[in-house]
């Protein structure tokens, strides 16, 4: 469920790129270095973001880290770019914004974890009875009939 929620979002988002690129395109932005120059940065992070998932690494280890910052860097001249601002929030809006972002992001979290442990007991249960019948080891390792050969003892006092 989450793979292919991230998945359509990480769609929107690239769909949104896209449409980002063909306006700037047609009004004529990207005669301007600075434009320019962003979307080529934005081409690398993109290229280096594939390059970790074509080596196995997680989009939110270590190493991507570095790639997300440097995208979150990339998009702070598109932000102040905009001068009259018109298009952009003003502080109030902005915080009254991320409240509810906040807001309605935990509650999600909450709901979740409470469904979560609400299926954890039956699984538990299951969960247990699958692993003791699939282990052969003694319930107590450090028996002496437990077949281990060798068990260390401390030096004997001299």
């Amino acid at each position: 469920m989450f793979r292919r929620s991230a998945l359509g979002f990480g769609a929107l988002l690239g769909g949104f790129h896209l449409w980002l690129l063909g306006n700037q395109a047609w009004s004529g932005q990207l005669a301007e270095p600075d434009v320019v120059l962003r979307w080529m940065a934005a081409l690398a992070l993109v290229g280096g973001l594939v390059a970790l998932t074509r080596r196995g690494e997680s989009l939110f280890g270590r190493k991507a880290v570095a790639i997300w910052v440097l995208a979150a860097l990339l998009h702070g001249p598109a932000l102040a770019s905009d001068l009259n601002g018109l298009s952009t929030p003003s502080l109030p809006e902005a915080v009254a914004t991320l409240g509810q972002v906040v807001a309605s992001v935990s509650a999600f979290a909450l709901l979740t974890l409470l469904v979560l442990l609400a299926i954890a007991p039956r699984r538990a249960t299951a969960l247990r009875a699958s692993l003791a019948a699939a282990t052969s080891f003694p319930t107590r390792v450090l028996d002496a009939g437990g077949g281990l050969g060798f068990l260390p003892r401390p030096p004997p006092r001299s």
